[in-house]
């Protein structure tokens, strides 16, 4: 019996080893201080909006999508900043990904997750690969947040709905000097 656990606990040691092992990276996201590339999306009416029109002010990009569980748990916190920073100059920039535009429309008649900053949906639909966030963003996961600077710099990047990305936000708004 005590080779057979002994047994068992070698071998489920070994497939964890190895199923770690096998577990790809993220790539990185851009980097601090690189230029946040430019790009198109539309508004629930098809109007067009570019990043580019923001120049001047903080944007704080949030990739996400209609079904994704993680992004809906961040929204509060979003919707946060953005009634107390808007005033101070934070624009909240919610950037539909990988989803149909079908269920982005849906979602702005009858939203999960009631906010009220700016939802936008990315022109490439479920094509992942061509996507605003894979493509230009390097975005591997979502829930993903850029924080792009007054000058089009990124100044900040995290990724996730847990506590931690909030508070690492959070720091990198009061470093931008936003009284939260």
């Amino acid at each position: 019996m005590k080779n057979n656990f002994a047994l068992l606990a070698a071998l489920a040691a070994l497939v964890c080893t190895v199923v770690h092992a096998q577990a790809p990276a993220r790539p990185p996201l851009l980097a601090q201080g690189t230029d946040a590339p430019d790009f198109t999306a539309l508004r629930g009416d098809s109007t067009l909006v570019k990043l580019s029109a923001f120049r001047g002010q903080f944007v704080l990009v949030d990739f996400w999508s209609t079904w994704c569980g993680p992004c809906k748990r961040t929204m509060p916190h979003m919707e946060k900043l953005h009634q107390k920073l808007k005033d101070q100059g934070l624009v909240v920039l919610g950037v539909c990904v990988w989803d149909e535009r079908v269920k982005f429309d849906g979602w702005l008649r009858q939203p999960q997750v009631a906010t009220s900053y700016l939802k936008v949906f990315d022109p490439a639909g479920r094509a992942n690969l061509r996507s605003i966030a894979s493509r230009d963003y390097k975005v591997s996961g979502i829930p993903t947040f850029y924080l792009i600077d007054p000058e089009g710099k990124v100044a900040f990047t995290g990724v996730g709905a847990l506590g931690q990305t909030e508070i690492a936000l959070d720091r990198a708004l009061a470093a931008a000097g936003f009284k939260l």
